[in-house]
């Protein structure tokens, strides 16, 4: 609106172009006497209007701006995102007082600005009235450049209301830090505009921690959303209340503080930043679903697909490796890892290195980056923040990966926005420490920049949605351990027993996986004491290595007395070792003392091969788990658990019964259905790509 439209005219017509507006207000058409005094000023003001309706979309600073484009311009409300005004980071900072020596030690601010709408004269008139401030020697310090003639006025009209002239201090231009201190310094603020879009003022306060009250216009009531800090612009007396109360009563001063100290977090310029991009992202994408895909010309669709592959030892590689096997049948999949592997993966056209590449290439209908709880997943996570894109998260919380990656006060910010409440650096290691504590996802970043976010956990997605406002999409976690033979055969079963050694009078129980006490280790042990107790031949398998130090998980079954019927398998254990305990077991324990949703590897084995297993809630639900995992509360103790094993003891120990509810869940968790629904949330038409295949052959 302050440039020529016609610099930008031959494009907005051009329907191949998206058009936006940063819309600040309409200001001038509020006071047209002052900013459109002549009919030339009021005929250019409503062409530029006219071209700015032609926008595509409008990002208005405030919601009031918002409201004003569609009562002014009939904007349809579809084409309107709310966007704001940064706070500059150097409010987050701790600055020494710079200009302390300059001024008063006790002072409330004034923020105005040479302009007669900031109506500085409300609280000019304000302070001077006041026989409170005046006798305890308040200042009142005033902010904006205005020049000599004008500060003159303005004292004189200090004067004429009974203030002292030598409490009157006016700052002129200063530099960012220079302000900051001047705000820190303040014990109040005061901004008694008449008429703004947005009040940059007022969160310029909040986040130097300077309570704030505000003259009662649409702008501002949003930023502090609170009536007893708003007066009318033209009250003096009014004013003059909501001051003097700020500089007399601590307490009322602390509790604005406090309420205000966590308004203006959605200002800050990272956020900002990030949205709107995120919402022209989004418009973008929408945009190109207008155009005909590739896959609509005959083409299947490209897909860039980032993350890390074997050789690289984790879950997360394993997992990706089966996903790109069956993806790469219905997309031309390329896989770009943290190195490029010897042979090419099986699904895959072609292998390169994680990069930048794939971002800026428009070569792909979509891109995938996986990330998980690792150094494995680095690069990926931070060319998605730079860039946005479809993510698959594979964990329930980034807890190690933010702070031993991205350190502590990256945790500590990251945490504190999910949550909404401070976090101190020792909370965050004492979540490290003991992860049952743990409150906070960290997804929150990823929340923001990923189209969609994907996640395995149905109760992740939840808490993720709930939280962070985000659209994540539940993916069910896939079987990536599948199997060739029938685990539930029972003569499968006694070949197993009889190359593990177990007998066949025994209730065998395994529990797989590193043996922590996070899993529950202590518990299973006395569960079997229990069992015991109950006259039930029970021995339990701890399959796994030691995941910390393991020494008080030996002393607890010698004090129990459990050597035979407590054993620890040797630290690494074979698939085929793995698959014999998966089907020779009688009954499976998962536990998990951290929840969030968190996932199991091993529960979804125990699941895909018939085993009836207990688990605790958390990890049940997020698992999506069958009616042969039997669920006991998230904490539990040893005799629900053994309460529970006893159950699979009478009940359910003969594994061929649940032959039909395994098979349903092995279909609907299986890799093909796995990739169908991911192409399916992604937007690419996979089965228009089947029928031409078919049409073709």
């Amino acid at each position: 609106m302050t440039h020529d439209p016609l610099f930008v005219g031959r494009i907005v017509d051009d329907p191949d172009v998206l058009k936006i507006a940063v819309v600040y207000d309409f200001i001038p058409l509020l006071k047209p006497e002052r900013y459109l005094p002549r009919a030339s000023d009021r005929v250019n003001y409503k062409t530029q209007m006219l071209w700015l309706s032609r926008y595509d979309h409008f990002f208005p600073i405030s919601q009031y701006s918002a409201d004003e484009l569609q009562r002014i311009l009939g904007i349809d409300a579809k084409q309107i995102t709310n966007t704001s005004a940064p706070v500059d980071s150097a409010f987050e900072l701790v600055y020494a007082s710079l200009r302390r020596e300059k001024l008063p030690k006790t002072y409330v601010l004034a923020c105005g600005g040479a302009e007669p709408r900031k109506n500085i004269e409300c609280p000019i008139k304000a302070h001077a009235g006041s026989r409170t401030l005046q006798d305890q020697g308040v200042a009142l310090v005033v902010t904006g450049n205005y020049s000599p003639d004008w500060q003159a006025s303005l004292r004189d009209l200090y004067v004429q209301y009974g203030g002292d002239p030598e409490l009157l201090y006016f700052t002129g231009f200063v530099e960012e830090t220079d302000l900051v201190a001047i705000y820190r310094g303040a014990t109040g603020a005061i901004v008694a505009a008449h008429m703004e879009g947005f009040s940059l003022p007022v969160v310029e306060a909040m986040a130097a921690g300077v309570p704030v009250v505000v003259s009662a216009i649409p702008a501002h009531a949003e930023l502090v959303q609170r009536d007893d800090l708003m007066f009318h612009p033209d009250d003096v007396e009014e004013a003059r209340a909501k001051i003097e109360k700020l500089v007399t009563d601590p307490t009322h001063r602390l509790a604005i503080v406090e309420d205000q100290s966590t308004r203006w977090q959605r200002f800050r310029a990272d956020n900002i930043a990030e949205n709107f991009w995120s919402a022209v992202d989004a418009l973008l994408q929408a945009r190109k679903q207008v155009v005909v895909p590739r896959v609509n010309r005959g083409a299947r669709p490209r897909v860039a697909f980032l993350s890390p592959i074997p050789p690289d030892r984790s879950g997360v590689a394993d997992y990706s490796a089966a996903t790109i096997k069956e993806l790469g049948k219905i997309v031309d999949l390329d896989v770009y890892a943290r190195a490029i592997p010897e042979a090419k993966p099986e699904g895959a056209v072609r292998a390169n290195i994680v990069s930048d590449i794939p971002f800026v290439s428009s070569e792909y209908d979509k891109i995938i980056g996986v990330v998980g709880n690792s150094h494995f997943h680095f690069e990926i996570f931070n060319l998605l923040l730079r860039y946005g894109g479809a993510c698959i998260e594979h964990d329930n919380r980034l807890l190690s990966f933010y702070r031993l990656m991205l350190g502590r006060d990256r945790a500590q910010e990251v945490a504190q926005k999910e949550l909404g409440r401070l976090v101190s650096g020792e909370e965050i290691d004492r979540w490290m420490n003991d992860e049952s504590l743990l409150e906070a996802t960290f997804l929150g970043e990823l929340s923001q920049v990923s189209s969609p976010l994907f996640l395995h956990s149905r109760v992740t997605t939840d808490i993720v949605n709930a939280r962070l406002d985000a659209k994540a999409i539940h993916l069910p976690f896939s079987i990536y351990r599948p199997w060739t033979d029938d685990p539930l055969d029972p003569g499968a079963k006694r070949r197993a027993r009889e190359r593990l050694g177990i007998k066949e009078e025994e209730f065998a129980i395994a529990t797989f996986g590193f043996v922590h006490s996070n899993k529950g280790a202590e518990e299973c042990i006395w569960a079997i004491e229990l069992l015991r107790s109950w006259k039930i031949p029970a021995k339990l398998y701890f399959v796994g290595g030691w995941a910390m130090e393991h020494q008080k998980f030996l002393d607890l079954r010698a004090q129990l007395g459990l050597e035979d019927n407590v054993e620890f398998v040797a630290e690494y254990t074979s698939d085929s070792t793995y698959r014999d305990f998966l089907t020779a077991a009688d009954a499976g324990i998962q536990l998990r003392t951290h929840f969030l949703g968190g996932l199991s590897g091993a529960l979804l084995d125990c699941i895909a091969a018939g085993l009836p297993t207990v688990a605790n809630d958390d990890l049940a639900e997020a698992m999506d788990a069958p009616s042969y995992v039997l669920r006991i509360p998230d904490h539990p103790s040893p005799v629900l658990l053994a309460g529970a094993l006893a159950e699979i003891s009478d009940r359910i120990r003969n594994r061929a019964k649940l032959k039909e509810s395994q098979r349903i869940y092995c279909e609907e968790h299986s890799f093909k259905r796995y990739a169908e629904l991911l192409s399916q949330s992604l937007g690419l038409d996979t089965k228009l790509n089947s029928r031409i295949r078919n049409v073709a052959s």
